[in-house]
Formats: structure tokens, sequence, C-alpha cells
């Protein structure tokens, strides 16, 4: 679900020289192997698909998916030309109507077709999904509502979902990592005690009755930090890590102000012990200072990923402002006159590395920039790691040069901007002088129009969040690339007017080296719906779909690193709103 981000002020300048220098960026792959993608597939055609999650069952073989109900993710504008009707009950002929759960479907032919899955009344929440495997082959899954966090678990490749807890805690955008057989840790923003991490043993039947915080002051100046984000459990240790922001706050009270200073991970030596007493802490690390800002909804990368050799992986976008300008969105996107703040520079896509060098320990590398457009904003990366040194970056990517939340720039709108679904395919990671990246053009346009980054003050204030808070990447059975995303090319099938929600879309590497060591084939074929529209890039847009070289860096360079449902549907994000009052940047 996500309450709209904090009151924070960005450490420095967006146009301030970073205080890293960047890592060269050796050639791409051998052209006689490109990397590349089939065209996206609808896992549904009616189902909402904000904040996607894919995985692959390690034990059955299937692909699972899952994504929020659509209740809050939603273009409020997108309610006066779809059917109320279908939006409150999208596949009546199913009787799939609402049900207060977030939606899965399962594919046992390596995405050719999709199958919806009923999880069962331990999932009572719309929103916030998230997939996880632990090492005897269950699949997790979450969903939230207004004051619980579900927890809830398959046996079989997430066809039947038997096992799980309505109430694992109270909270706010969970995420889940699986560990040894039966146990899964939730991490969460409680109301009360701020990011804290709970834990099951029993297949997330229950949950153990004491929280681990993930947040604290780190000395009496007014520093400290949070986890927050996607965390992962560390087979080789036992330790659970998850992304952390660090903060400096000035002032109490109301008065009271918080800037970012940097970002990095949070681990939690012998996790298992300390959630059975055995005192362990989360210990906090900075990798990062945060010269310009992140502009992804939690302001921090959002997922950790390790390899099979352990080395860690974040990446994260940046948020190039020019401090002087006026030409960004103002405190209040929607209003008459949304300009007013810090005018949008093109920004990046920035990749930390960390070469594991003994339990607990990494050695970081300077972050290497993978994408900066000159004419475009790219935003919310998600990674996902292989074998050693093997890793893939998803992030959406623009065609034009806006405002993503307000669809503007210097005071004017934008609304023909297109996004894409970019690629950056990773292998010898950890080595800068072998290392190889190749970028590619994983998409057609899924998206036209801005992309609201603001939470659920999104839809207070009518903004477009179709597509959520995130989309994530995955592999397959054989170490190729999956993707999952929402999409709003499809118009509504009663009324032809645009929908109000994203619809889910799958998207699978076709060619070019897996993650763990072998190639990709195409397995699926793409699917034509009648009357779907399909955006093309404007003049001066995105590149074509074909895989492109990233511009060799140097240290010597710089950069700044109906009526009815939507009443139940505004009610509700009313109420979330309330949880914590939160002002847009």
């Amino acid at each position: 679900m996500r309450s709209p981000r904090p009151r924070v002020a960005v450490a420095a300048a967006a146009v301030a020289v970073a205080a890293f220098s960047l890592a060269t960026v050796p050639s791409t792959r051998a052209a006689t192997d490109p990397v590349a993608f089939s065209a996206p597939t609808y896992v549904d055609m009616v189902k909402a698909g904000g904040e996607p999650g894919i995985i692959h069952s390690s034990k059955f073989g299937t692909l699972i998916y899952s994504s929020h109900e659509g209740t809050t993710h939603i273009d409020r504008a997108g309610l006066l030309g779809q059917s109320a009707a279908q939006f409150a009950c999208p596949d009546p002929t199913s009787g799939t109507c609402y049900q207060n759960h977030v939606w899965i479907w399962t594919s046992d032919d390596k995405g050719k077709t999709w199958v919806l899955r009923n999880e069962g009344v331990s999932n009572t929440g719309f929103s916030d999904p998230d997939l996880t495997e632990d090492a005897s082959g269950a699949v997790y899954d979450t969903g939230i509502d207004l004051a619980n966090d579900a927890l809830f678990s398959s046996q079989d490749g997430g066809k039947t979902w038997p096992n799980g807890t309505a109430q694992c805690h109270e909270g706010d955008r969970p995420w889940l990592a699986g560990g040894v057989p039966g146990e899964v840790f939730l991490s969460t923003d409680s109301e009360e005690s701020g990011h804290i991490v709970l834990h099951s043993s029993d297949y997330g039947k229950t949950c153990d009755s004491t929280a681990i915080a993930d947040n604290g002051t780190i000395d009496s100046n007014g520093n400290g930090w949070s986890g927050f984000g996607k965390g992962v459990y560390d087979k080789t240790d036992g330790s659970f890590i998850e992304p952390a922001q660090f903060t400096h706050t000035t002032g109490s009270g109301l008065s009271a102000t918080t800037t970012i200073t940097g970002f990095g991970y949070s681990r939690l030596p012998k996790a298992r012990d300390a959630f059975n007493g055995g005192g362990e802490t989360f210990q906090p690390v900075m990798t990062s200072p945060s010269t310009t800002g992140v502009y992804s909804p939690f302001g921090v990368p959002e997922v950790i990923s390790l390899d099979s050799a352990d080395n860690m992986y974040f990446a994260w976008d940046s948020d190039e402002r020019d401090p002087n300008g006026s030409g960004g969105c103002g405190a209040l996107p929607n209003s008459s006159q949304p300009q007013g703040g810090p005018t949008p520079l093109p920004n990046h896509i920035w990749l930390m590395v960390g070469k594991h060098t003994g339990s607990g320990s990494w050695a970081f590398q300077p972050p290497i920039s993978l994408a900066h457009q000159g004419n475009a904003r790219v935003l919310w990366p998600w990674s996902v790691a292989g074998t050693n040194g093997n890793l893939s970056v998803v992030w959406y990517q623009m065609d034009k040069m806006v405002d993503p939340d307000c669809d503007m720039y210097n005071g004017n709108p934008v609304p023909d901007v297109n996004t894409f679904i970019y690629e950056a395919h990773i292998s010898n990671a950890t080595d800068p002088a072998t290392r190889q990246i190749t970028v590619t053009q994983a998409s057609r346009s899924i998206h036209q129009g801005g992309i609201c980054d603001s939470g659920t003050t999104c839809v207070a204030s009518g903004q477009d969040r179709r597509l959520g808070d995130y989309f994530t990447n995955s592999v397959d059975a054989n170490g190729c690339v999956v993707i999952a995303s929402g999409d709003t090319t499809v118009a509504d099938a009663v009324s032809g007017q645009p929908r109000a929600t994203s619809l889910p879309i799958f998207i699978q590497q076709s060619s070019g080296p897996s993650l763990t060591g072998g190639t990709c084939s195409p397995t699926v074929t793409a699917a034509t719906i009648s009357g779907s529209p399909t955006p093309t890039p404007q003049s001066g847009g995105a590149v074509a779909p074909s895989a492109v070289a990233v511009p060799n860096t140097s240290a010597a360079q710089s950069a700044a690193p109906a009526a009815g449902a939507a009443a139940t549907v505004l009610a509700t994000t009313l109420l979330l709103a309330r949880r914590r009052r939160r002002q847009h940047r």
C-alpha cells in the first residue's frame, strides 16, 4: 500500500558533484549472443496488475505471479471511463469480484497460460503482495488491509495456500524473505514501532510474538537509520539483510526536519537465534552518500540481491534536480498550478556491487551508472542475481524529460510521454576489468502519461497510480530473466475508454546468456489483443528495441549520482492516508 513519503530533504543539491567516482563500464557482450526479450503477454485481461511479483518454484517448476487487487492503484480519472460494475467485479462470469485479497496466478507451461488461484481466508488484504521461497520449496505471499499484515504459504508450487495467518502484525508495506524449511522473515513499517522484522517457523501459520526493530539512533547528534525495502536471507551464515536508509534529524516535534544522508544495508546476524532470545540486533552499514537523492517511493534501493557466491547488489534511481529551478512538481501536484518544485534533470540508474570477503563482510566498489538518458527520466529499478557475478537489473524509462509525479516539465504538461521497460544484463559483476554489461529495451511502451510516486496521496489527489510503486524481475528454471509489470495500454472492454487499473503482463528473456551459465530461447508467443493500443515513441524518444552499449565512463567524469466502487476506493484511501500523514517531497 505504502503511505506517502515522510517529510525528507535531500542531503545535497541535485547538481552537486558526486562524492564517489564512477566505475568504468567495459564493452558489451558479443553481438553473436544478444540479449533479447519476448513481447509482453497478459497474465489476465481484467484483473489489476500493480505491484506485481513473480517467482519460479524450484521444487515444482511453476511460475507464480501475484499483484495488488487494484483498489488504490488507480487513475481516478479512469473511473469515469471504466464501467463501475467491472471495476468492482472484473470477472463476473467466474465470480471473481472484489475479495480483499491480492491476486495470485500460476503457470505450468513457462508463462504461456495462467490459472487464477484462491489463496484462502488466511490472506486478508488487497495490497502489498510479495513472494519468496524457503529452502524446502515452500512459497510465501503477503497482503495488507488497514491494520494487518497477512502471511500465507503454498507447498505445491502456488496452486493451494493452506497455511497462514491473517494477522502476523499491523504494518505497512511488508516484504518477505524465506529461510530454512518452514521459515520466513517479514519486515514491515509498524505504526507503533517504526520498521520492524517478524519471524515465522511454521510455514506462516503463526508469527513470533516478539518483533526485532531495524531502526534507531546511531549517536546523540540526530543521526539514525531505518530498514526499508525487500531483504534477503543469507544462506551462508543465517543472517537477514535488508536495504537501509540513513538520516539526520534537526529540531523536534512538528518542526523536526529529517534529511537523508545516505543508504546501505542493515544486517541481523544469526537471525533465527535472534528470534529465539539470542539477543542479536541489527547492524547498519552505510555504503553510499545520498548526494543526489533517491527517486523510488521508499527513498532507498528497493531490494537487495545476493548471488550464489554471496556477493551483494543493490540499484537505485537518482533524483537530480536544479535546486534553483521551479519547473517540477509542487507540494500539490494536482492543483491548478502544479509547478513550483525543483526542476528535474536527467537522472541515473546506479548499481552498487559488494564483493563477499567473509561472513557478514563485503568490499564495495564505486557505483556503476547503468542508465543516464539526456532526454528522459529513469525510475524504479529492481534486481535479481544468479551464479557468481551474474545479475539482471530492470527499470522504467520514459521517452521525454518530465517530472513523473505530475507529468510535466518546466511548468508545461507532457501528456504523451511513453514508458518502456529496460534491462541491464551483467556478468563478472565483481571484477571491473572483465565486467560486461548489456542494456536492452525489453518492452514496447507499457504506459502513456505520468506515473505518480506519492503513495496513497496519488489517489486522493486524482493522479495516475495504476503502475503502483514498483515492478519486479526474477529468473525461471533455466536462469533466464522473467519480468512482471503493470500495463495500461488496453482500453476498458465495456466503455472503450482507458481502464482505471493496469493489467498484469509477463515478459521473458528469449535469447542471450542466462544468469546461471546457460542460454535462453523463447517459450512464449505474444497474444494479440483486439483493440489494444500500442503507443510508439515520440520524436527524440527511446532507442530501438535492441541491445545497446552503456557508454564508457571514467573517474575523470563526475555525475550527480462504478460510482459505488469509486466511493469505496476513495474512502479506503483517505483512511490509509490518515495512518501516517506525510507530505509529498
